[in-house]
């Protein structure tokens, strides 16, 4: 991913409420208490029906004579979705231009245009619409970044997930020249090998600091963003550095001893087209506590140059 280039950011807010509404509305809420309690509740029945009607499914709940006959129900739900699926795209498409600053382009290939608006036009999330609409720029942009396979899992994921994405590629670093994103966890010695789960394990990071908690790994391995295996790299050797590089950031390691090797997860192709989509945007906190660890095996040094491609 480009550096300069802004990730797109996965919430559940309304991004049309500001902070003042929000005051404001709170304000109402408490005035207005037991009225909109009262209104707020319905009974499951009555809900069911409310959404049959909003959808033109009512008729086996409601009188037959008083709607529409079957032929009218079906157009008037068939013209409902495609009125929703044109609104949909046409937002991912008000959205990716919008991000546009006139960068050199191509056209996209017509199968995969076609795929991708067959997906998106049931996306109906802002935060999800604005995702694929980054997808659409950056294959706009560089025909060939976002694979069928990464628009297939990003058509069925729910905007929570799309977040644990989000914060699994914000603590992806390189290393090794194979152009894979890696989650770096910790270090191991030689001849002694410490587990992810150990409490007092002071090798490795408890990722549940930063957001990523052992059940979001599990997804994250279950949703094919990640391999599901522990990796060890090769002995770290003094000469030359390795470099790690960590959202822009390059650290050059030097071990103090041999035997020296980092533990880390491997992201998948998949997991790496999506970093590259929802990466940049580092978790310093994941940075600090991962330089203070490796620091007590390896002498650091900050800012170096790398000559290791992350575009691959």
């Amino acid at each position: 991913m480009n550096p300069t280039e802004k990730p797109v950011t996965i919430d559940h807010e309304n991004p049309s409420v500001t902070v003042s509404e929000k005051s404001s509305e709170g304000q109402s809420s408490t005035k207005q208490g037991k009225s909109q309690s009262k209104s707020a509740i319905k009974d499951s029945g009555a809900n069911i029906a409310s959404i049959a009607t909003r959808y033109h499914l009512a008729a086996e709940i409601t009188s037959p004579s008083s709607g529409l006959g079957i032929d009218k129900r079906i157009q008037a739900r068939s013209v409902q979705i495609q009125e929703r699926r044109q609104q949909n795209l046409e937002k991912i498409i008000a959205f990716a231009h919008a991000s546009c600053r006139d960068e050199a382009a191509s056209t996209p290939d017509d199968d995969w245009l076609y795929r991708f608006f067959d997906m998106a036009q049931d996306i109906g999330n802002s935060a999800m619409q604005r995702l694929w609409a980054q997808v659409l720029k950056r294959e706009v942009i560089n025909p060939g970044s976002t694979s069928i396979k990464s628009l297939k899992l990003l058509k069925d994921l729910s905007a929570k997930e799309a977040q644990i994405i989000q914060r699994g590629a914000s603590l992806a670093s390189n290393f090794g020249g194979d152009g894979a994103n890696k989650l770096i966890i910790g270090y191991k010695a030689k001849s002694s090998l410490f587990s992810l789960g150990r409490t007092n394990d002071n090798t490795t990071l408890n990722l549940g600091s930063f957001q990523l908690p052992y059940s979001s790994l599990l997804l994250l391995i279950e949703l094919g963003v990640l391999i599901g295996t522990e990796l060890e790299s090769g002995e770290i050797e003094t000469n030359p550095a390795v470099v790690v590089t960590y959202q822009g950031k390059h650290l050059a390691l030097e071990p103090h001893s041999k035997g020296l090797r980092l533990v880390y997860y491997r992201f998948s192709p998949i997991g790496n087209e999506l970093c590259r989509l929802l990466g940049n945007k580092p978790n310093m906190k994941y940075h600090d506590k991962l330089v203070a660890l490796l620091n007590q095996k390896f002498t650091i040094t900050s800012e170096v140059k790398s000559s290791i491609s992350t575009s691959a």
